[in-house]
């Protein structure tokens, strides 16, 4: 199973190729030098799942001083101050049981972490996942913090999929030993773990994407407004005033900024120009149209979710959704994913774990949406 997290529409599109720092554990009062900000990566992607936020495309790393460089390392401290502590129990523990240290780090794995992850992952939640190799305090800077979203089993293993922040846009599956096998305890991935664990986690929402902010970078004249995580240029002065916006709330923020911010709003959004009657819901960037109240009653929509954007600013949005969207028609059964630049058919369950998506991210649009769209071959 896998809840409505996917590594390409929820992971950043840059990989953790942040710079080592040095971060103080205050509660424990020592210091970790960390390889990169997995920890803020993680905890950043979940704070933009949770408030349904757009995630940004930039491939490329952001700068300190940059309004998601920083948040990133921000996220990063609070996630060393919540889990610490846990890193520090598994590096100082041995592996197998022990009378005088416990049952070990292989059956705290099996029999407290695994059901508890399972458990909130079947509850609709993904998870921030702590993964350990250390067997001391100072190998800690060498552990890890993913994402996990779904999970698997067979007969003897438990595959758990996660999104790792050094690998953007791609499904990484962790594999374990459901039970406790001394002759096989570690897990396999992309690298080899001693153990894993469900992290603390406590929500939040970057500042500078509170809805409505207005924004833009200090070498750049555009203004935009924040909605749903994305940037909605205002054109003109004159629409500025016409929106009813005061230029004293305007935030200049840091050179390269913006490039990490969405533009276009999270999905199920729903945005109409200001001045115009048409309403549009987003789905993986592009607005499709809703052509009558009926229709927008038959999709089970909310008229007071409507936002008013400025006038000419849905033009900024995608015209073909992104890479990896899953579209569904009201009225039609045909599943269709972007592959490819192109509308495809999804055919079956194994094309679907095959992409690493799950049917529940799939999107309801207007009926007739899609037929605009270019399509390509079926994906069997």
């Amino acid at each position: 199973m896998r809840v409505n997290f996917t590594a390409a529409e929820h992971g950043f599109a840059f990989a953790n190729s942040f710079v080592n720092h040095v971060v103080r554990i205050p509660a424990l009062g020592i210091d970790i030098t960390t390889k990169g900000r997995c920890g803020g990566m993680a905890a950043a992607a979940l704070d933009h799942w949770h408030a349904g936020l757009a995630m940004p495309e930039s491939s490329l790393l952001p700068q300190d001083g940059s309004l998601v460089g920083d948040y990133v390392y921000s996220r990063l401290i609070d996630t060393m101050i919540d889990n610490g502590a846990k890193f520090v129990h598994y590096a100082t523990s041995l592996d197998h049981p022990t009378w005088l240290r416990g049952k070990g780090v292989s059956r705290m794995v099996r029999e407290d972490e695994l059901p508890r992850l399972k458990a909130r992952l079947d509850a609709g939640q993904p998870q921030l996942l702590g993964l350990t190799q250390a067997r001391s305090v100072t190998e800690l800077g060498g552990d890890h913090q993913v994402v996990a979203y779904g999970y698997r089993e067979d007969a003897r293993y438990t595959y758990v999929h996660v999104w790792d922040n050094r690998s953007p846009g791609r499904e990484v599956t962790l594999k374990l030993t459901t039970r406790d096998d001394p002759n096989e305890r570690q897990i396999t991935g992309a690298d080899t773990w001693r153990g894993l664990f469900v992290g603390a986690y406590s929500r939040k929402r970057p500042s500078y994407l509170a809805e409505g902010r207005l924004i833009h970078d200090s070498t750049d004249p555009r203004i935009f407004v924040i909605h749903g995580g994305g940037a909605f240029w205002i054109p003109s002065g004159a629409e500025f005033d016409a929106c009813g916006f005061s230029w004293s709330n305007v935030v200049a923020a840091k050179p390269g900024s913006m490039r990490h911010i969405a533009t276009y709003p999270g999905n199920g959004r729903l945005v109409r120009e200001r001045g115009t009657g048409p309403i549009h819901v987003v789905y993986g960037g592009r607005a499709f149209w809703i052509p009558s109240p009926q229709e927008f009653e038959a999709l089970g929509l909310d008229w007071a979710r409507v936002v008013d954007v400025p006038a000419g600013s849905l033009a900024g949005l995608r015209s073909m959704p992104r890479e990896l969207t899953l579209l569904r028609e009201r009225s039609s059964d045909p599943v269709w994913v972007v592959r490819g630049g192109l509308l495809r058919h999804v055919t079956s369950q194994a094309v679907m774990d095959a992409l690493g998506l799950e049917w529940a991210c799939v999107r309801v649009v207007p009926d007739g949406s899609l037929a605009g769209l270019p399509k390509g071959a079926p994906l069997t």
